[in-house]
């Protein structure tokens, strides 16, 4: 609770307030799209191992639990860990089924490579001990085990100059790590993994205002990913990564 102390001196609201459904907010489009994508890994990742669902699946830092309504239908077993309590406490009253529990992330209760997939979903970004966190999801994967981890691509020029035209936005933002493809994909090689692809999503203007105004309607939210993906490949403002054990 310490750490939520600290962040709430600097946004009274952060980690208290309840999340934003994937059918609200500005962004809603792009995270249908981007939920669509995992849905599609998973799928596939469990095709190729011949199976319908894992055995155990972990949301790692699962918050409100709006991940877990969708996740159900690839686990035999669901899991979702967090350090909050009161979004614990939401995400268990959502009738999915699924196992939550309190747990720190760079000390987790889970076992030794007991999960079979892990969907760790821009979660990693706010963490200061990066590798220490990588390194205890690589011990909680099982052989053969499938991570998805997904992050903001603010480590992107296109991405930096969106915060160097709002300092304010820099300044009181709790991402302590502004990642890119390549930043991201050397720390997971690093504790272990080895990258089998990785998926660029959610183009938009360099300006944290307009963005979320623009991206709000369905049409331009397409047109921005089309043309974004055709000129700029590089400079979305998320990144999805698969990982097996290496």
């Amino acid at each position: 609770m310490e750490d939520l102390s600290r962040a709430r001196e600097a946004n009274p609201a952060w980690y208290v307030e309840e999340q934003v459904a994937e059918t609200e907010g500005p962004f809603r489009h792009n995270l249908a799209r981007r939920r669509r994508y995992v849905q599609a890994v998973l799928a596939r990742e469990l095709a190729a191992r011949g199976l319908t669902r894992a055995r155990h699946v972990l949301d790692l830092g699962c918050g409100d639990g709006n991940n877990l309504v969708w996740l159900a239908a690839y686990a035999e077993h669901l899991y979702g860990s967090d350090y909050n309590v009161l979004r614990l406490k939401r995400a268990g009253a959502r009738g999915t089924g699924a196992t939550v529990f309190l747990a720190d992330i760079l000390n987790h209760a889970g076992r030794d490579a007991y999960f079979d997939v892990i969907f760790f979903n821009h979660v990693i970004e706010h963490i200061p001990d990066d590798t220490l966190a990588l390194i205890e999801v690589r011990r909680l994967l099982a052989p053969g085990g499938v991570l998805i981890l997904g992050t903001p691509n603010e480590g992107s020029w296109w991405w930096q100059l969106a915060y160097r035209r709002a300092p304010h936005i820099r300044a009181s933002t709790d991402h302590v790590h502004f990642y890119t493809a390549g930043t991201i994909g050397a720390k997971l090689v690093e504790a272990g993994f080895r990258v089998t692809e990785t998926k660029h999503t959610g183009w938009g203007p360099p300006d944290f205002v307009w963005d979320q105004r623009l991206r709000s309607f369905r049409l331009l939210e397409s047109v921005f990913e089309h043309v974004g993906r055709a000129i700029l490949p590089r400079q979305a403002a998320s990144l999805y990564l698969v990982a097996t054990t290496a």
